[in-house]
């Protein structure tokens, strides 16, 4: 991973982290302002990484994680909307992560079994 990706990477976290921790404090402009910029890196660092397609699905995962928290977090804070929209996200993340299971684990295991054959 080049050293670039790796740095845009660590600011996420901290991007992330701050906006967490508004929503725990209840920092509430704080917390939905706080979206906007660990979204633009998450976004910033799949495009970085558009060279490796698991990676890629690694970030989207990451990218449908702060959807569903910040709908959560907004949810908590300011609207009246049911949980499920959080859990479309979380479900979508989950399917992309299981697509990366399988390319990563699963597909090369099948693939080396059929050549031996």
């Amino acid at each position: 991973m080049n050293d670039k990706i790796r740095k845009t990477e660590n600011l996420h976290i901290v991007f992330w982290l701050v906006k967490d921790l508004c929503w725990m404090m209840e920092f509430k402009t704080a917390g939905a302002i706080m979206i906007l910029p660990t979204l633009a890196m998450a976004f910033y660092v799949t495009y970085l990484s558009s060279q490796n397609l698991k990676s890629v699905l690694v970030n989207s995962a990451i990218i449908f994680w702060i959807l569903a928290n910040s709908a959560w977090m907004l949810k908590d804070f300011y609207l009246n909307v049911p949980e499920s929209v959080s859990l479309i996200f979380f479900i979508a993340g989950l399917a992309t992560i299981l697509l990366y299971i399988w390319l990563t684990f699963i597909k090369p295991h099948y693939t080396k079994q059929n050549t031996n054959d």
